[in-house]
């Protein structure tokens, strides 16, 4: 090594330490495969944002599916099937399931991310999701997202064969999806939408929380476009004119804002 060029040695050393990695790697590895099961653990990636998920349910997952994996060799633990259990659940969006050296199993869950949620003509709550599946709504927590009321049919069916509800071809769903993603994309339309009413025209509009109006979309629009007008409107204009001055304002004609 004495007589090595520098920039050789440095090669040598670098070898080295990659072939140490990889046994130490392979070494932890079966050790690992080896332990038996001595624990449980659960973490909920995004608890800060949504608590619809806590370490109880998943221990109720497994033992509703008589899974008892605590004593079981860890090399006989299938983590992937254990991975999709705990994905069925309609609060849970991504499971990640592995052993450790010690022994432990370890669970990282990530939950479902809503954008709004629904009540509907037969009293029915849900949620739509970022993804654009119906989520029912959970007895641990309920997240702040706009709230839609009005028209609004019974669509939301029960979950059935762990199969997840979507949007799917429904017009008025789709639109409340693409409102939704635009709504918390935005984050001044994001903190100033509380509520949004649906008409028997099944028109949408947003009840604001400042402000005596109520603004009105129309059908398939560009609700990006929609909300960037109504940005610049709010900020222009309406400190100008008043907050009171207008009962409604209707973005549904292309091109011009309407205020009655």
């Amino acid at each position: 090594m004495r007589n090595l060029k520098p920039k050789y040695k440095t090669i040598f050393i670098s070898i080295g330490i990659v072939l140490y990695m990889l046994v130490a790697l392979s070494f932890s590895g079966s050790k690992a495969y080896q332990q038996n099961c001595i624990k449980v653990k659960v973490l909920v990636l995004d608890s800060s944002l949504n608590m619809f998920i806590s370490s109880k349910d998943i221990d109720k997952i497994l033992a509703q599916n008589e899974i008892n994996i605590i004593g079981y060799p860890v090399k006989e633990i299938n983590t992937l099937e254990l991975e999709k259990l705990i994905e069925t659940h309609p609060s849970i969006e991504n499971a990640n399931v592995y052993s450790t050296v010690k022994g432990n199993i370890n669970v990282l869950v990530e939950q479902r991310k809503p954008l709004l949620r629904i009540m509907d003509d037969n009293g029915d709550g849900y949620y739509i999701d970022n993804q654009g599946l119906l989520m029912p709504l959970s007895t641990n927590f309920t997240t702040r997202v706009p709230v839609v009321t009005g028209n609004i049919k019974k669509y939301y069916q029960k979950y059935k064969n762990e199969e997840l509800t979507k949007v799917g071809s429904d017009t008025l769903l789709q639109n409340l999806f693409s409102l939704g993603k635009e709504l918390k994309k935005d984050k001044y339309w994001s903190a100033m939408c509380d509520q949004i009413y649906i008409t028997r025209e099944q028109n949408i509009k947003i009840i604001p929380k400042i402000g005596a109006h109520e603004i009105i979309l129309g059908k398939n629009q560009d609700y990006k476009k929609d909300l960037r007008i109504l940005t610049t409107f709010y900020t222009e204009v309406l400190p100008v004119v008043g907050w009171e001055k207008y009962k409604s304002i209707n973005l549904q004609y292309k091109q011009q804002i309407v205020c009655k």
